[in-house]
Order: C-alpha cells, then sequence, then structure tokens
C-alpha cells in the first residue's frame, strides 16, 4: 500500500490480489467468488488552497470491463474575519488570532491550557480583515492572541459554526476590541505634579526657618 508520496495531479491505482488475500488468510473460499473490498482513504488539501468545491472520482476496472465512475463533492469552506474599534467602528490591523477545534474549549465557555490550534499566527490586514480558508465544515472557536496597539485584548473564544451546504462558502465574522482607558495614565501625571509642588514647598519652609535660625 501506497501511504507517501504521491504527486499532485496524477491518478492513483490500487490493486486489490484476492489470490494473495486467500494465500494470507484474509478471505476463505466462499469469499473468492464476489467479495465486497472497501478502500478507505483520507486527504489533505495543500495550503493555499482557496474554499470552494472539489471533487473525489472512483471506479472499478475489470479486465474486460469498468464501473461507472463515483464522484463525491468535496466542500472546502472559509472564514472572513473582521478586527473593528468598538467606539467607530472602522478596521484594526495587527491583531492576532488562533484558530482552534471546538473540543479546545471547556463547559465554561475558557480555552482548555495546552490545546493545539487547527491555525495560528491569523494576523488581520490594513482594513481589519482576515480570511482563513481551505476549513472542514465543523464548530471552530477564535482566540484573539495579542490586541492591535493601545487596544484591551479580548481573553473570551469567539465560537462560530460552519456547516456544510451553505452558499457561498464563507462565514462573516465581527470582533470589536475596545481602548485601553487613560485614566491611569494621567492620575499617575497629576500625583507626579502634586509630589513636585509639595518637595517645592518644603524646601522653602526649610529655607525659611535655617534664616530665622541665622538671625537669631
Amino acid at each position: 500500500m501506497v501511504t507517501a508520496g504521491l504527486t499532485d495531479g496524477c491518478d492513483f491505482e490500487v490493486t486489490v490480489d484476492l489470490a494473495a488475500l486467500y494465500k494470507d488468510g484474509i478471505i476463505g473460499e466462499d469469499d473468492l467468488g464476489v467479495t465486497p473490498v472497501t478502500v478507505t482513504y483520507t486527504a489533505t488539501l495543500k495550503e493555499g488552497t482557496t474554499a470552494g468545491d472539489y471533487y473525489n472520482t472512483a471506479w472499478v476496472s475489470y479486465p474486460n470491463s469498468e464501473t461507472e465512475q463515483d464522484k463525491v463533492k468535496v466542500e472546502t469552506f472559509k472564514i472572513d474575519v473582521f478586527k473593528y474599534d468598538q467606539a467607530d467602528e472602522k478596521g484594526l490591523s495587527g491583531a492576532e488570532f488562533a484558530l482552534y477545534d471546538e473540543t479546545a474549549i471547556d463547559q465554561d465557555g475558557n480555552l482548555i491550557e495546552g490545546a493545539t490550534p487547527v491555525l495560528e499566527g491569523i494576523v488581520s490586514g490594513e482594513d481589519g480583515h482576515v480570511v482563513i480558508d481551505g476549513l472542514d465544515a465543523g464548530k471552530y472557536a477564535l482566540v484573539e492572541t495579542k490586541a492591535p496597539d493601545n487596544y484591551v485584548k479580548s481573553d473570551t473564544p469567539l465560537m462560530l459554526t460552519i456547516e456544510a451546504g451553505i452558499e457561498p462558502n464563507v462565514v462573516n465574522v465581527k470582533f470589536a476590541n475596545s481602548k485601553i482607558p487613560h485614566t491611569g495614565g494621567m492620575g499617575t501625571t497629576l500625583f507626579t505634579i502634586g509630589g513636585v509642588v509639595l518637595l517645592a514647598a518644603a524646601g522653602t519652609l526649610f529655607v525659611v526657618s535655617r534664616r530665622k535660625q541665622q538671625h537669631s
């Protein structure tokens, strides 16, 4: 059985030798006439594949004939994420995400520590959009790993579902961020100014006190 090294864009042939199966004891004498054979395989779409419909075609060839071709449609989907400012709804660049399978989220809605992402390093572009392509139908969790500069990172996974058969093959997601509050910085500035004033006042009192002592 060939399990690796298959070339893209080629047809692959699987040959079943019933005599060899009989010799190895896998099938008996009663199976030599008509024996159902199931061929199971898995395939992974290569990176960069766009969402859409793909087809796998299979048929059986005999020495003097072949069966009709059986064509199976394989659907792929994409998620269009829009990262935006919660106040003015303008797109935000530089937000980073990781996409997880739903099993990576616990019953309280939190990301399970050590969970392996389906995809990571997803970064929003200048317009706030980023497209995640080539996905299967299913349930996913989008987790923000880094917020745009001067914005608060969301710690809540965004749950989403891709349903088989949807048209077009895209799920649109909006992910908001709010700016980091500036009140803490202003308070620190006022405190620093107040401290300088107090120190200056203390210095004045010290000088006056010294002068009074010298006069006496």
